[in-house]
């Protein structure tokens, strides 16, 4: 793939390019709704209940045009992103709010590097923090400035785990939720999928957050779901990495035709004439 703000040798690019990454999703989606001031924000200023797949595919227009597109598209859908985040503002919050930028971005890095070490096993120090450094682009192209992010990946376990301790799941995300483990289109052609879909995302919730949820858990579906991973990570050892790097090669440049040429160019500022400047033209 051609490089952008990361190349094929980063972290960032190797963990996101896993066909297994999607799996992370459902339950980042979820967390961030655990946020009272994430989930009334997209309750009151989207139709994410009625109709899920909009914001869905365009959270993952964004995630992929920053970390496999060129810097030109990178800064394109931030852009694009940012006037969207214009109007959804509030009494209590706002999506320009570097706390809520930081609390998404957090449950997409958590999430997918999770998955990746429950697959491959864990990464090494170097690596984690490498890819830790540049999963905070994804809160920083929106605006949320770099000394508002935890500094190292200490500093993020800890964040983290104070977040997970903390957050009140609330009636609000409770609905949001619905939604994305019933989604109302399409429900009967994707019940399979979505009965896979539904166990995973609960199965990778942290404990007290998937409690306030109120969804069922027991010693057997905790041995259905390990034992799902457990073919995943089977499945993935087995296969040869260029294979398995495949479906992003591919998808890159699909997305590229069909999706991101959606997105408006940044409209530069025109340039200011200093005093004089015109006169002298003249």
């Amino acid at each position: 793939m051609r490089p952008g703000l990361f190349d094929d040798s980063t972290a960032i690019r190797d963990i996101g390019s896993e066909p297994f990454a999607i799996l992370g999703g459902g339950p980042a989606l979820l967390l961030q709704f655990a946020h009272p001031k994430v989930a009334l924000g997209v309750a009151e200023h989207s139709g994410f209940r009625s109709s899920p797949f909009p914001r869905l595919f365009s959270t993952l227009d964004y995630l992929s045009m920053v970390v496999f597109g060129s810097k030109e598209e990178a800064h394109r859908v931030a852009w694009s992103a940012m006037r969207a985040h214009d109007v959804v503002q509030g009494p209590t919050y706002s999506a320009h709010d570097p706390d809520l930028l930081l609390w998404v971005q957090a449950t997409l890095f958590q999430l997918s590097r999770e998955l990746y070490e429950r697959v491959f096993g864990e990464l090494a120090p170097e690596r984690a923090e490498e890819y830790y450094q540049q999963s905070v682009t994804l809160a920083e192209l929106l605006g949320a400035p770099r000394e508002a992010l935890p500094a190292d990946s200490r500093a993020f376990a800890a964040y983290w785990a104070g977040m997970v301790e903390t957050l009140e799941v609330g009636d609000v995300a409770r609905e949001q939720a619905r939604a994305v483990m019933f989604p109302p289109t399409l429900r009967w052609l994707l019940y399979p999928a979505m009965l896979v879909f539904r166990l995973v995302t609960t199965g990778l919730l942290p404990e007290p957050i998937r409690r306030q949820y109120g969804f069922p858990w027991s010693p057997r579906r905790e041995l259905v779901f390990r034992y799902l991973l457990w073919n995943v990570r089977l499945v993935m050892n087995l296969t040869p990495r260029p294979l398995r790097k495949l479906p992003a090669k591919l998808g890159v440049p699909l997305a590229r035709r069909l999706r991101w040429n959606r997105y408006q160019r940044p409209v530069r500022p025109a340039r200011q004439v200093p005093a004089g400047e015109g006169e002298k033209a003249g």
